[in-house]
C-alpha cells in the first residue's frame, strides 16, 4: 500500500507529454528535491540498472548515463565501479545537480528526440538509459542511435513501464533489430516494482529492465 506520507506535490507523472520541451520544464521545476523525492517513493530502477550493466563490463569501460537526470544512476554505475562515465540530458537545472555529485567526465544538454545524437559512432562501451524511454516515442530511431555510438559487442541497459512496453510494442521492436543484426541477446526481465510508493504509480505501473549487446 502506498504511504500517504511520502506523497510529495510532484503530480502527473504518470501521464505527463513527450514533448521534450514539456518535459524539460517539469524537471527543471522538479529538482530541488527530486533525489529525496525518488527515495521516498523506493525508486531502485538507477541501482538495478547499474548492478546489470557491471554483471557485463569491466570497471574500465566507458559508460554513457543516456537521459542522467540530477546524477541518481551515475552515482549507481560510480558505486558499481565504473570510473569513466559522461552523461546527457533534456533538463539544464539538473544537469547542474548532476555535476555537483563528481562522477561524471561530461556531462551535455541533449535532446533524445532531435537525432543524431552529438556522440562520434563506436564512443562508448556500455550506456544506460534509466526512466526515460516513456519520453521517446520511437523507440526504434533511438536504438538506432545507441548502437551507432556504442562500440561492437557494447552493452546497453534499459528501463521501460510495463503499460507503455505493451502500448508500443518494445519487444517487437527489439526482435526486429535483432533480426536486421543491429542487436542481439536481447534478455527482458518480468515487470519490476518501479515507483511503489507513488500514488500515481503504486503496484499497477510497473518496470521491464532490457539488456542488449551490439553487434
Amino acid at each position: 500500500m502506498v504511504n500517504s506520507d511520502t506523497q510529495s506535490d510532484h503530480a502527473g507523472l504518470r501521464n505527463l507529454s513527450s514533448d521534450s520541451e514539456e518535459v524539460a520544464r517539469y524537471y527543471d521545476n522538479w529538482v530541488e528535491d527530486y533525489d529525496q523525492t525518488l527515495r521516498q517513493w523506493r525508486y531502485e530502477a538507477p541501482e538495478q540498472a547499474a548492478q546489470r550493466l557491471r554483471g557485463e563490463l569491466a570497471p574500465e569501460a566507458v559508460v554513457l548515463d543516456a537521459g542522467c537526470g540530477t546524477g541518481l544512476s551515475g552515482l549507481a554505475l560510480a558505486a558499481a565501479g565504473f570510473s569513466t562515465i559522461d552523461g546527457m540530458d533534456v533538463s539544464q537545472r539538473s544537469l547542474e545537480l548532476a555535476r555537483e555529485h563528481g562522477v561524471y567526465r561530461d556531462l551535455a544538454y541533449v535532446d533524445m528526440q532531435d537525432l543524431p545524437l552529438p556522440y562520434a559512432d563506436d564512443t562508448y562501451d556500455g550506456l544506460v538509459c534509466v526512466g526515460v524511454m516513456t519520453y521517446v516515442p520511437d523507440s526504434a530511431a533511438i536504438l538506432r542511435e545507441f548502437r551507432r555510438i556504442l562500440k561492437t559487442g557494447g552493452c546497453m541497459v534499459l528501463t521501460q513501464r510495463d503499460d507503455i512496453f505493451e502500448e508500443r510494442r518494445f519487444d517487437e521492436t527489439v526482435a526486429a533489430l535483432e533480426a536486421e543484426g543491429i542487436l542481439s541477446g536481447s534478455q527482458i526481465s518480468e515487470p519490476m516494482p518501479y515507483l511503489p510508493e507513488n500514488a500515481e504509480f503504486g503496484d499497477e505501473v510497473r518496470v521491464h529492465y532490457i539488456k542488449c549487446w551490439t553487434t
